[in-house]
């Protein structure tokens, strides 16, 4: 078998675990205090694949004032996506008990997915088995992810069709991020990619601390829920030591 089938075997392994969440989400009703704990532990799986996958290589191997350059781009980017999104938001008609919608907050969260695919896709051209090991530690956290992205949006009363086009970007994204690591990224030049990745982890933290630990913080968990969040950074560094 071509290593591009073997890519493509071992991200479609990755990707239908994590769109198992989304089944699983429309199956049960889970009160806001559960969908509070899971956002942390999101928040903090994300914040850890920034800390110990993405940026320490780019920082000693990139250059610095790019790589900051790019870190913060990436950020601002969220930021304007996320503020004009508010805007067209407020700009409709109030509902009655409507609940606001952050775009900001599922953009972020497929842009993790595609960066979650690339990981994949890079890792799974090493061996076989690194590929496969990465697919399942990655599934230990999107498959969660998936399930709290889609509770929140019921929670936030988007359409069940709208829902669904969600759940099957899931599996899209991490698809494709596995092919573009694989077919793209691999063969850029070292400083594109570091300036690339750097712009992605600017623009995954900003998601975290702008919408996804205020969504999870909404309507006042217990003072213990930051806990969560420290749970999903320690579980995350833990598989990456696992998967090294």
């Amino acid at each position: 078998m071509s290593d591009f089938w073997i890519v493509v075997f071992i991200a479609a392994l990755s990707a239908f675990l994590t769109y198992l969440g989304a089944p699983l989400a429309e199956l049960f009703e889970v009160p806001h205090r559960v969908v509070s704990g899971a956002l942390q532990f999101a928040a903090g799986v994300i914040a850890a694949l920034v800390f110990i996958t993405l940026m320490p290589p780019v920082v000693r191997h990139g250059d610095l004032f790019g790589v900051a350059l790019a870190f913060f781009v990436g950020g601002a980017i969220f930021v304007f996506f996320e503020y004009f999104s508010a805007r067209r938001q407020a700009a409709k008609p109030a509902q009655e008990d409507a609940n606001p919608i952050s775009l900001g907050l599922y953009i972020g969260i497929l842009v993790d997915l595609v960066v979650d695919g690339i990981v994949i896709g890079i890792g799974a051209t090493l061996t076989l088995g690194t590929g496969i090991a990465l697919a399942l530690g990655m599934a230990v956290s999107t498959l969660p992810l998936a399930f709290v992205t889609i509770s929140t949006a019921k929670k936030q009363g988007i359409a069940k069709s709208k829902r669904q086009v969600l759940s099957i970007l899931f599996f899209v994204c991490v698809m494709a991020g596995a092919l573009l690591g694989y077919l793209v990224l691999r063969d850029m030049p070292a400083a594109t990619r570091m300036l690339l990745i750097a712009l992605a982890s600017g623009f995954l933290i900003t998601t975290v601390t702008q919408s996804m630990i205020p969504e999870a913080n909404k309507e006042g968990e217990p003072s213990f829920a930051g806990v969560f969040f420290v749970g999903g950074m320690s579980i995350y560094a833990l598989l990456s030591l696992v998967l090294k």
